[in-house]
Formats: C-alpha cells, sequence, structure tokens
C-alpha cells in the first residue's frame, strides 16, 4: 500500500490523500476506486478516522481510494464563484474523479457518502455514469409504519434510563458514589444529541431517485445505525422505498447498538469490513488483510 499528499483541480486548490493497493493486491480491471469525502464539518479523515480506516482497509484488498477535502473545507481552498454548495461539491466530485482516472487509470467509481456526504453522493450517483455503485452510510431516514410500531420498545433499553436519570440529578448529588456510577453514559451514546440539520429531497423524490438508480443497474449498499433515533429495523428502507427492484441491487444493513459517527473502534472495525466486502463481493474479489506475525 502506498499513500500520497495530492493536490488537484482547478489551479490545485483541492487537497487530499490519494490510497493505492500494492501490485500484488491490485484488481483494477474490475474494482471501481473509493471516493471518500467531509462528513459535515469534519476533514478528509473522517469521523474518528473513519476515512482513513477504510482507505487503508481497502487498499488491502486491491482497491484504490481516495480521501479529499471539499473547496473550503479542511485542507481545499475556497471557490470563488457564485456556485452554489451542492454545485460545488459536485464539481469537486468530477475533478477528484479525473485525478483517479489519470494517476490509476481506474474509471468506474464507488462514491461513499457518509452522513452529509451522502447528499452529494447520491446526486454524483444519480447524474455521473462512471459510477456504478455507492454505499451510503447513515443517509436518508424516513420513518414507516414499522418504525412507529417498534418505537415503543425503546423503553425497554436500560441505557436510555440510565442517561435519562444521570442528566436530571441534582448537582449537590452528582459526587456520591453510587450517583457517579448512574452517570456514566455509555460510550455507544456518543453523538446522540443533534449538531448537524440539513434538508432531506422529498419522499416522493427520493423514491424516483431509488427507482431510477435501480433500473440503471447500480448497486448500492445502505448502513444504518439504531442510536440515531430515525432508523430502528433493517427493512424499513424498504418500507419507505416500496420498489422492489431496490431490493435486487441494494444491501441493506443495519447496526442496532452503533452511534451515528460509529464512535466505539468495534463499531467502526466492522463497518469498515463492511464496506470493503461489499465492494469486493460486488465488483470484484476482496482480499482478507494480512495477518500479522
Amino acid at each position: 500500500m502506498t499513500e500520497r499528499v495530492v493536490s488537484f483541480g482547478s489551479h490545485g486548490r483541492l487537497s487530499g490523500v490519494f490510497t493505492e493497493p500494492t501490485a500484488a493486491v491490485a484488481d483494477a480491471a474490475q474494482a471501481p476506486a473509493l471516493l471518500l469525502w467531509n462528513v459535515g464539518m469534519n476533514h478528509h479523515v473522517g469521523p474518528y478516522r473513519f476515512n482513513v480506516d477504510l482507505a487503508r482497509r481497502a487498499a488491502m484488498s486491491g482497491l484504490t481510494a481516495l480521501r479529499f477535502d471539499l473547496s473550503g473545507k479542511g485542507d481545499s481552498q475556497l471557490r470563488r464563484d457564485p456556485l452554489g454548495e451542492m454545485e460545488r461539491a459536485l464539481d469537486d466530485l468530477r475533478e477528484a474523479s479525473e485525478l483517479i482516472a489519470k494517476r490509476s487509470g481506474q474509471r468506474r467509481l464507488l462514491p461513499v457518502g457518509f452522513c452529509s456526504g451522502v447528499d452529494a453522493a447520491h446526486q454524483f450517483t444519480l447524474i455521473d455514469d462512471r459510477v456504478v455503485g455507492a454505499c451510503f452510510i447513515e443517509g436518508y431516514a424516513y420513518r414507516t409504519a414499522g418504525f412507529y410500531l417498534r418505537y415503543p420498545l425503546r423503553l425497554l433499553e436500560r441505557g436510555r434510563w440510565r442517561r435519562a436519570a444521570a442528566r436530571n440529578i441534582p448537582n449537590p448529588l452528582r459526587g456520591a458514589p453510587m450517583v457517579r456510577r448512574l452517570g456514566r453514559i455509555p460510550l455507544s451514546a456518543a453523538g446522540d444529541n443533534v449538531v448537524y440539520v440539513r434538508e432531506y429531497p422529498s419522499a416522493e423524490q427520493l423514491r424516483r431517485d431509488y427507482a431510477l438508480l435501480a433500473a440503471k443497474g447500480k448497486r448500492m449498499l445502505f448502513v444504518y445505525v439504531g442510536n440515531d433515533g430515525s432508523y430502528n429495523h433493517r427493512k424499513q428502507l424498504l418500507e419507505f422505498a416500496g420498489a422492489p427492484d431496490l431490493e435486487r441491487c441494494a444491501q441493506i444493513e443495519y447496526f442496532p447498538k452503533a452511534d451515528h459517527t460509529f464512535f466505539l473502534p468495534s463499531d467502526r472495525a466492522r463497518a469498515v469490513e463492511l464496506v470493503v466486502r461489499w465492494a469486493g463481493s460486488t465488483f470484484g474479489p476482496a482480499d482478507p488483510p494480512p495477518r500479522e506475525r
């Protein structure tokens, strides 16, 4: 595996890290290259270095990856043009795609959108024929009848009651030994509070988009977690979409105990492995990482 810092785009304003596999495991003839970029205001390493872990694990399996910063974020420079946020992001993705083609010869692409990054990944997958598939991590989630049917089950979660009790303990009592123990909020609850809000497409538009992606034969991986409050069972997306074709071309995975940013290393490792295995099984062989001796 080799990693190189790269500057690209008009006037070299975009910055990122290009990760390539060794010749021994490279599978450029089949597997598309991964495109990874910002999650909200995080820079290109991703939440808790998620993008770093994913790019390196992908390279061990023969996949090329580029993780980079969109214009005006992280190490990339601001743009001086009147384009809107989505137009700028799509233009940045096109320039990233051109860099991948120039450096590796790979013209098939696999964008990996995470949370707000799903917005650009979704649009790019719709309009660019080089994109053969996409991974949407913690993307659009609309509540369904099945969601509300399961919603009361949250009251059976012990951790939820502990957190509620800890938040309502008077300050003078917080130092008591038993109270301190009660107030230890599980790490899996990290990120429960809403800190980033964005506008979703309408439900009708999103259903049409998914039907179009399925008709084009684009393969999709959807990954959702249970601790963000908007998704509570694996088939919720299929209930929302109501499109049989989506189930044939999409894989949906649900981590009921993980939090929105995969704070726990074990959850993060599972998600990274899932994406790499899915890419390998869908587009080409994905070898396991070498064992340490």
